[in-house]
């Protein structure tokens, strides 16, 4: 029997395409390949193996807004799948040294920083996602301070 799939409403890929500590633990890669090769030993290659891995599992490629949950996709085995159950918030960072960001705030307290290339975008939409979920939430309104419901004539 099939199960119906869900629908995607947004994704965005992260603004790094390519992480520069990837590149750099491909370069040690190769540098110690060439070294087994005069019998230097492996250890070079293991740290740029090891380094490359690292970076494959752990930062984020595509962010997926679905009606039900956030999915963020890392290397290829891996990816986080957050229910919006989980999820309390999110809110849109616009810092000076580092660009924009979205940060998601989990019901434990916990945060996790996102960088999508449209991170305006992708805030509206994710919280847009969540009001759906959850149904209006006074204390995050989706307006960003505008008048309420209760202003209006």
């Amino acid at each position: 029997m099939e199960t119906p799939q869900e629908t995607l409403i947004y994704w965005d890929k992260t603004r790094r395409p390519v992480n520069f500590l990837f590149i750099l633990a491909a370069v040690a890669a190769v540098l110690g390949l060439m070294g087994l090769q005069s019998d230097k030993g492996p250890s070079l290659l293991i740290l740029g193996l090891g380094v490359g891995a690292y970076c494959w599992l752990t930062n984020a490629r595509t962010y997926l807004i679905y009606p039900e949950h956030l999915v963020i996709m890392f290397g290829s085995p891996r990816k986080r799948i957050i229910p919006f159950s989980q999820i309390s918030h999110v809110e849109f960072l616009s810092l000076p040294t580092i660009g924009d960001r979205v940060r998601v705030r989990l019901e434990n307290g916990r945060g996790i920083m996102l960088q999508a290339k449209d991170s305006e975008t992708f805030h509206d939409r994710l919280d847009e996602a969540l009001n759906n979920f959850h149904g209006p939430r006074p204390e995050y309104p989706l307006n960003n301070g505008g008048p309420g419901i209760e202003d209006a004539p």
